[in-house]
């Protein structure tokens, strides 16, 4: 072969081999569609075009729809939802903007059936919405091209042209949503990618944003009302120092000054965390409750500043599960979690109760040592009420021998107030006299009550809150969820004012124990003139304004504060009959009463004259 037609064929290979390379890579052939699960067909369309485009058009203004971005192509794209599973989650896709419609707890039940994360007005809503511009943009809502890269990776992708540059080209480019789960992390992973295959750079920037991503409209499980006592969603932010800050909501959105490392939006039990990578977002959180559709909304919006490569990738991860340390900390060893992060302190988003946290986490363990015996957390919270009102016994019964000492003082002592009326100083001293000979303390009556108070607020904010309580029955067909109000009738209609629904048992049984307790408590003490009138309000209008506060709370707070005051009544039925005589009688066997001399006045010295003691009676 001679040396013309060896470089004929040469040239001629190289011809046929790029002209293979250009096809594949600038002129591919279009992909068949993805087997899955579908809706309603929605066509959108992919483009065809070349990659750069020369175009006469003015900048973009705050925001961009994807109508005015968007690439014309005889090719359609038909909308579809995707369900996939892991061990933790049930997911699933919608390919209309890439977005997740659904996520679903499958360990964690609600009316039966597996807790949904995503609480939405319509099929409209959805999680992961990406919008060009700020927080304020319309997301994108074309059909995006699905594919499933392994069992866990699920990839959205779409072509654009970004607005013109200084050279006035409009710059194809691709964004691509991928989400990454695995088998037992209660977290994912979305990467956010707009890629332009021959190095332009596209120039979104839109008031100083390309994208935002909006996580939302807001978290289950569902509500109908958020009274920031036992239904409430409250954002945090944590920045990497010692704890988390609960941000405090003004005019209905506030944006973060600070760099953060996580912002999470907490309900009681459940929470999503929300964990940027390094890039400079602007981080907006959003309250709304005018929102047609839902009682409330909360949205926490990552706005990116304009990229600046023809690649680039955003990398974000989202918490969606319980508020419960076993899940949280392992976020914080690079080993013990499927994405390899550390030092998150997740579990700095998990309520607390500070000084009173360690009293409240041995009632706790109480709790569960009584609930392995019997497995009824409702029996559980009974007996660990008895054995609370047994231990505190002893100071119990002291408050009431105080309290029927300084009753049986009474006489002497508003002998006393007649007696230095005008005279503050000596009555003071003459009534520390009295004490002092009698040996009553006059706060030994409140010091022990003041003891026991702890208690009460620790076991009000380990009930109040308890995730275990989440579906714990105690009593079938009445008390079913103790983490929950009950109820014996249901309207359908709401009430006004109260805006109640239901009408609730428990909340009528406390009233009625605590109006007995209380009566029976204040029926052995000797009234002060004037102090009646306070009797009765701490009789009936205390325990009728708890019940209005407490009317929604959750049963097993009620189911405590209920056998509280049943042993508390028991308890001061004893006490009435066996200790309170006896110190009434103690104080009463040394009384002493007062007497001036020559019927002087006040200013002269007093002596104290004991009672003559009276001589038997001959038979």
């Amino acid at each position: 072969m001679d040396k013309n037609t060896l470089l004929a064929v040469i040239l001629s290979t190289v011809v046929i081999v790029a002209g293979f390379f250009i096809q594949a890579k600038f002129f591919p052939a279009a992909e068949k569609p993805p087997t899955v699960t579908e809706s309603p067909a929605a066509e959108q369309s992919v483009n065809t075009q070349t990659e750069t485009e020369t175009v006469n058009t003015a900048p973009m203004q705050q925001s961009a729809s994807s109508n005015e971005l968007k690439i014309n192509s005889e090719i359609k794209i038909q909308e579809k939802t995707i369900e996939a599973e892991t061990g933790r989650f049930i997911i699933t896709f919608s390919n209309r903007g890439g977005v997740i419609t659904s996520l679903k707890l499958k360990e964690h039940m609600q009316d039966g059936e597996p807790l949904e994360m995503l609480f939405k007005a319509d099929d409209q809503d959805a999680a992961f919405n990406v919008a060009f511009g700020g927080a304020d943009a319309e997301p994108v809502s074309d059909t995006f091209e699905f594919r499933q890269l392994d069992q866990y990776t699920f990839e959205f992708s779409k072509p654009f042209l970004a607005p013109a540059d200084s050279n006035g080209n409009r710059n194809q480019f691709t964004l691509k949503k991928t989400y990454k789960f695995t088998e037992n992390d209660y977290m994912l992973e979305l990467r956010i990618g707009i890629e332009n295959s021959v190095n332009k750079i596209p120039a979104l920037n839109f008031d100083g944003y390309s994208y935002s991503l909006t996580l939302g409209p807001q978290i289950g499980p569902e509500f109908t009302k958020l009274d920031n006592r036992y239904f409430y969603r409250r954002f945090y932010s944590y920045n990497g120092g010692n704890k988390a800050s609960i941000v405090k909501m003004k005019d209905n959105e506030v944006q973060l000054e600070d760099r953060i490392t996580w912002a999470a939006l907490a309900g009681k039990y459940f929470t999503a965390i929300a964990i940027p990578d390094a890039t400079e977002y602007d981080v907006t959180l959003i309250e709304n409750k005018d929102d047609s559709g839902l009682p409330q909304t909360n949205e926490i919006v990552f706005s990116r500043p304009p990229v600046k490569s023809s690649n680039s990738q955003d990398v974000f991860r989202f918490y969606f599960g319980p508020k419960l340390n076993k899940y949280l900390q392992p976020y914080n060893k690079a080993d013990e979690n499927g994405f390899g992060m550390k030092d998150l302190n997740l579990d700095e988003v998990v309520d607390s109760s500070s000084i009173l946290g360690w009293l409240e986490w041995l009632l706790q363990k109480g709790l569960l040592i009584i609930y392995k015996l019997i497995p009824n957390y409702g029996v559980a919270i009974i007996l660990l009420t008895i054995f609370i009102k047994v231990v505190l016994f002893p100071l119990t019964r002291k408050s009431t021998q105080s309290t029927a000492k300084m009753s049986a003082l009474g006489p002497q002592m508003n002998e006393l107030k007649a007696q230095y009326k005008d005279q503050p100083d000596k009555l003071n001293k003459a009534m520390s006299e009295l004490y002092k000979k009698e040996g009553v303390n006059p706060m030994g009556g409140c010091l022990p009550m003041l003891i026991q108070f702890p208690f009460f607020i620790a076991m009000y904010g380990l009930l109040n809150k308890y995730f275990e309580f989440r579906g714990a029955m105690f009593i079938p067909g009445w008390i079913t969820d103790l983490s929950a109000p009950e109820s014996i009738f249901h309207f359908a209609f709401t009430i006004p004012l109260v805006n109640w629904s239901d009408i609730r048992l428990l909340p009528i049984i406390f009233v009625g124990s605590q109006i007995l307790s209380t009566k029976i408590t204040q029926s052995t003490q000797t009234n002060a003139a004037g102090s009646e009138s306070t009797m009765k309000m701490m009789m009936y209008g205390m325990p009728i304004m708890f019940f209005f506060v407490l009317y929604n709370a959750p049963s097993g707070l009620l189911v405590y504060w209920i056998a509280s005051n049943v042993f508390t009544l028991l308890q001061q039925i004893y006490t009435n009959k066996h200790l309170r005589p006896a110190a009434a009688g103690a104080a009463s066997g040394s009384n002493f009463r007062i007497a001036g001399q020559d019927g002087s006045s006040g200013g002269q010295k007093q002596k104290v004259v004991p009672p003559k003691k009276k001589k038997k009676r001959k038979k």
